[in-house]
């Protein structure tokens, strides 16, 4: 076994540990009422969407599409773009949610579990249509790849999200300083926004994981597109590969620790067990 197919084994067993503790974290918030709680339904979604990306990429690089008839190529050069934007788009979902919570916080509306089911299911259709491009194009066959491709997944998967979180970020943060300059006076009257330490966390924490993701996995994206007009050598373009593996990983696992209520969980039923035995 040479140094290439031990690394592919490696990356295809991070894949698969994210999907393991992305379907684990799914069923304790499925089946656990206490957890089916606004933000917990948006980490689920998250972890849904990371299921279906850690299986998609997993099949991709055991070189599946080979065997495939070409009838069956647009689909799966159309599955690999929603495969692209799934994570970053369900952190776009959260971030518009979280943008109407606190700047329109007099609405009571944006603080109800339609406008979550909203949210979610906007994200859902948002990135199936935008990957309908890959539909209407023709294919050689499964490997074909052509640089506007390359130059689309990279918008919609990077460039796209990360200027959107950007902008709604900026207008929570606007709307945080302008609440904390209010007077003690409206806030007595409750006419302030209140906006809790626990919600600026939250956001902190939501940005540092996006950021993680937008820089584990942008270098792979622009290789992608790169080696499409010149040669890139194979071991650079591993890397970035593997970069972005470990980076979806590491934000699953950032997520599970950060979510006190579901580590407690996880951890007294794991001491429960061992006092058992």
């Amino acid at each position: 076994m040479d140094i290439y197919q031990t690394l592919e084994i490696v990356r295809n067993t991070v894949y698969a540990t994210v999907l393991f503790i992305a379907l684990v974290y799914s069923c304790l918030i499925l089946f656990i009422p206490r957890f089916r709680h606004r933000t917990n339904m948006f980490i689920l979604n998250f972890c849904i969407n990371t299921i279906f990306t850690a299986a998609y990429f997993i099949f991709y690089f055991y070189g599946i599409y080979y065997d495939m008839p070409q009838s069956m190529c647009v689909l799966f050069q159309y599955a690999f773009n929603v495969a692209s934007v799934q994570v970053p788009f369900a952190f776009v979902a959260f971030s518009v949610h979280r943008f109407c919570v606190i700047v329109y916080h007099i609405k009571p509306f944006f603080k109800t579990k339609n406008w979550v089911a909203i949210c979610i299911a906007t994200q859902w259709i948002a990135q199936l249509l935008i990957s309908l491009p890959f539909v209407f194009e023709s294919y050689e066959d499964c490997t074909s790849n052509t640089v506007w491709m390359g130059c689309y997944t990279l918008i919609t998967a990077v460039i796209l999200p990360s200027l959107i979180n950007t902008i709604l970020n900026i207008g929570i943060l606007i709307c945080v300083r302008r609440s904390t300059r209010r007077t003690h006076s409206q806030e007595s009257t409750g006419t302030g926004n209140r906006i809790t330490h626990r919600d600026i966390s939250l956001i902190k924490q939501m940005v540092f994981t996006f950021t993680m993701f937008i820089v584990g996995w942008t270098p792979a994206y622009v290789i992608n597109t790169i080696n499409v007009v010149i040669y890139v050598d194979f071991s650079i373009l591993m890397m970035s590969v593997y970069l972005g593996a470990v980076c979806l990983l590491a934000l699953i696992i950032n997520l599970f620790v950060y979510n006190r209520e579901i580590r407690n969980c996880v951890f007294q039923r794991c001491l429960c067990c061992v006092n058992q035995s």
